[in-house]
């Protein structure tokens, strides 16, 4: 955990007001907003993309609960007197970041969409590039404002990683089955 602190340190060291602002902000994208505008999108564009989105994540986030109230690790800023709590005063436990899976489930649904318009690989490219950004800036922001360790946000994006994956594979199979169930209700 000291290597930990010490990321954290390093990081606040170069606190200034444009970085707790921006940090801020880009942690309220990676967090419930980021996921509402996803979704509002989604039912724009593509409604099945909603549902699924919704669904995967609701699990992430009954998983990430129960493993934040399991492990029960305190946060940076209440572990270390080195580490400043920036922004809002968080009082649940720390381990998996919630906000950081809610960024990696954001950026695998809204890649997968991406990837349903963009065809060519180097668009592809881009936007798996953009969206590794995305959650990697949501990862620096949580430690930047002394809220997790990077054990956390790792975690959070881990177990994002994994729902997400089998919520992509949920949704192919239902319109691989929906589209038999079509294909042979037209033939009879």
């Amino acid at each position: 955990m000291d290597f930990e602190i010490k990321i954290i340190e390093f990081l606040q060291a170069g606190r200034t007001p444009f970085f707790d602002v921006a940090f801020q902000v880009i942690s309220l994208i990676g967090s419930f907003v980021g996921a509402v505008a996803l979704v509002i999108l989604f039912l724009f564009t593509k409604r099945k993309y909603a549902f699924w989105f919704l669904f995967t994540y609701g699990f992430t986030y009954l998983a990430q609960s129960l493993l934040k109230t399991t492990i029960q690790r305190e946060r940076p800023f209440n572990v270390s007197d080195t580490i400043m709590n920036i922004g809002d005063t968080v009082t649940s436990f720390s381990m998996p970041s919630g906000h950081v899976a809610c960024a990696t489930m954001i950026a695998i649904f809204f890649g997968a969409f991406l990837f349903s318009i963009y065809k060519k690989k180097g668009q592809r490219v881009w936007v798996v590039l953009a969206l590794t950004l995305y959650v990697g800036l949501v990862m620096l922001s949580r430690m930047y404002l002394g809220k997790h360790f990077l054990t956390d946000v790792l975690a959070g994006a881990g177990l994002s990683i994994v729902f997400g994956i089998l919520g992509l594979l949920l949704m192919r199979l239902w319109d691989k089955r929906k589209k038999k169930n079509e294909n042979s209700n037209g033939n009879t």
